[in-house]
């Protein structure tokens, strides 16, 4: 009958190692603390490119208050108000502000792409 040795102390030392680099990298949810026009069109210019619509048009609240946003394409209407196109099936994008390694990010939940922010501030939700 063969005995099983513990680990060893490298063996213990790369398992801490990797728990701990991974919980460093981890996008935790996070709200905008500098809210403002040049923030405001940080944000819609990252959004346009995460969902790939021409503009998109947010409040000064967004993000300020809760971590997600929901987008969704405004429907096309003709001149008596009718969709030009029926019924739009396309879902809305989730669009998720997180913080991770003290940097503030834009997460686009249906598609997993990222998108770094350079002027907004966020903290930890």
């Amino acid at each position: 009958m063969r005995m099983l040795r513990p680990p060893g102390p490298l063996v213990i030392a790369l398992l801490t190692g990797a728990c701990t680099m991974s919980a460093a990298q981890t996008d935790q949810a996070a709200l905008l603390t500098n809210p403002g026009p040049e923030v405001q069109q940080e944000l819609s210019a990252a959004i346009a490119r995460l969902t790939g619509f021409a503009s998109v048009a947010l409040s000064m609240q967004d993000f300020t208050r809760d971590s997600e946003l929901f987008i969704e394409r405004k429907p096309q209407t003709d001149n008596n108000g009718e969709l030009i196109q029926g019924r739009n099936l396309e879902k809305p994008h989730r669009i998720g502000l997180v913080s991770r390694d003290g940097k503030c990010w834009l997460v686009d939940q249906n598609s997993g792409q990222r998108s770094p922010l350079m002027a907004a501030r966020c903290r930890v939700k």
